[in-house]
């Protein structure tokens, strides 16, 4: 890698950084990695919402098990 390679690549944002990463992944076919990077962005959505379902927003107050109250 030349050192102006290494100045382009170090000069780019994320967002282009992972578009060239998706794009090398799958041999430089465009097409392919917009596909790959739209089905992990609906995969981790949907991780997403399921991590939010379980989430508490509150507590309940009671007693500590295994001690009388």
């Amino acid at each position: 890698m030349t050192a102006a390679q290494i100045a382009e690549i170090a000069s780019m944002s994320e967002a282009e950084l992972i578009a060239l990463a998706y794009e090398e992944a799958v041999g430089g076919d465009a097409r392919r990695a917009l596909l790959q990077a739209i089905e992990d962005i609906l995969s981790l959505e949907t991780k997403l919402a399921t991590a939010e379902r379980r989430i508490s927003y509150g507590y309940v107050r009671g007693a500590v098990p295994g001690q009388g109250t």
